[in-house]
């Protein structure tokens, strides 16, 4: 079974998953030539050609996390094995993969039985990394009210959602403040989510198994990958379950295998559970169109929505340390633009090789394994709010003479800047006792 064929028996269900988007994302090499980009080549295009891009050119599609004109908000929640240059194992070798996803397994568990015991309804669905578990929040409910307030959003990051531009779909109608605060919400219950599973697996290392981290902060980590929730709200989409997944191909160069593809293992509607038998045969899924499939018709594509059992674990989380946390870096004061790495260049408190990252912070400062030390350095051993070393990355991320490849325009420099020293000034404040999250 070729890629058109296999989209020919599950594009129905695939439809139903893009029911509050009016576009797709569709990605691949193939569309190199046409969008001049060879990192990540991708056309965004209404929904309509969603078949055009599956069913004629069996490409991978990927779902927008805003809906149309701010009606809904996608929680994308990523979990993946991180294993740095031995990735490729789980692309290449499909037993090597069943091994690795041993490891895996209950960290995802974890996250089902947290959301089942609460009867938040959600959708897993597996990659050849991991999965994502996703729940649509549709504006105007009680639980996504709750989010809104959780929420925060950034001064350029509110330029960025009001930038309205007809000649790019994403940004049509813009992003309404309401659904950036949602988005804003979310990427905080995701970051509980990811230190709550961080204490439970907290002696995975010495037990010789992979780390829990927040994104991949270790060369082999089991990593609740928030950066979803990192950027512009309008710029962030999720591959779409029943999409093929091609990077077996395209990045590791086994074209001798047929492509792999996403497979739902779990929907769960708060009172109904649709699940695979194991996680064995969801790997063969993955791994074997054809089962993916007869299995595929199990399901029927729609994303569940969040209902008013959301509103309970959020007041958990605003029970907890983290949310006073948050609260706090939301409302701290910040230092002028400018001011804060010069001021950082003067700090006596931090390693050399953090003193370093201040004077050149490309690619560093955009890497988690090194923004993590250096978040860590100046909260604990320079005392500095965590607030202001997000101002530290603002600025050098607004300096153009440090040759960022980055379009920060698209991708707000102090949004991003707050979000990794929010982050990990978190992690770094649980690890040394000083916060709490049960």
């Amino acid at each position: 079974m070729n890629a058109q064929e296999y989209y020919g028996r599950v594009i129905d269900r695939l439809r139903n998953c893009y029911q509050f988007g009016h576009y797709v994302i569709a990605a691949g090499n193939e569309l190199a030539a046409e969008t001049h980009e060879t990192i990540f080549p991708a056309i965004a295009a209404t929904v309509d050609q969603l078949e055009k891009f599956t069913l004629e050119r069996g490409l991978q599609v990927h779902l927008p996390v805003v809906g149309e004109r701010s009606r809904s908000v996608l929680m994308p929640l990523d979990i993946e094995i991180f294993l740095a240059a031995e990735n490729y194992k789980l692309y290449t070798d499909k037993e090597a993969q069943k091994q690795l996803f041993k490891q895996m397994v209950p960290s995802m568990r974890f996250v089902e039985e947290l959301f089942r015991s609460k009867g938040i309804p959600y959708l897993l669905d597996y990659t050849p990394s991991g999965c994502h578990l996703l729940f649509q929040n549709l504006m105007g409910t009680r639980a996504t009210e709750e989010l809104r307030k959780i929420g925060f959003v950034e001064g350029d990051l509110i330029k960025a959602c009001n930038y309205i531009d007809p000649h790019d779909i994403r940004r049509w109608y813009g992003i309404s403040l309401d659904a950036a605060h949602v988005f804003n919400g979310l990427g905080k219950l995701a970051e509980y989510i990811g230190l709550l599973a961080m204490k439970t697996f907290q002696g995975n290392e010495a037990a010789g198994l992979l780390p829990v981290t927040i994104s991949d902060s270790a060369d082999h980590c089991i990593n609740f990958d928030n950066t979803w929730s990192e950027g512009s709200p309008f710029m962030r989409a999720i591959r779409s379950p029943f999409s093929l997944h091609k990077k077996n191909q395209e990045k590791y160069g086994n074209y001798h295998q047929p492509p792999l593809v996403d497979v739902i293992g779990t929907y769960f509607d708060g009172q109904t559970i649709i699940e695979a038998p194991d996680i064995d045969f969801v790997l063969d899924c993955m791994w074997d169109l054809e089962k993916a499939v007869d299995y595929a018709q199990r399901f029927s594509g729609f994303i569940p929505c969040s209902n008013e059992t959301l509103i309970d674990f959020i007041a958990e989380y605003k029970a907890s340390d983290l949310f006073l946390f948050h609260r706090d870096f939301d409302g701290q004061e910040d230092i002028p633009r400018g001011l804060a790495l010069e001021y950082a260049k003067k700090e006596e408190h931090i390693p050399d090789w953090t003193r370093n990252i201040l004077h050149f912070p490309n690619p560093s400062a955009l890497q988690p394994k090194m923004l993590i030390g250096f978040v860590y350095d100046f909260l604990v051993y320079a005392h500095w709010k965590p607030k202001h070393i997000g101002n530290i990355l603002r600025d050098m991320y607004q300096n153009p003479s440090f040759n960022w490849t980055q379009d920060f325009f698209k991708y707000p420099a102090e949004e991003k800047a707050n979000f990794w020293a929010r982050t990990y000034s978190a992690v770094a404040l649980w690890k040394t006792g000083k916060l709490r999250v049960l």
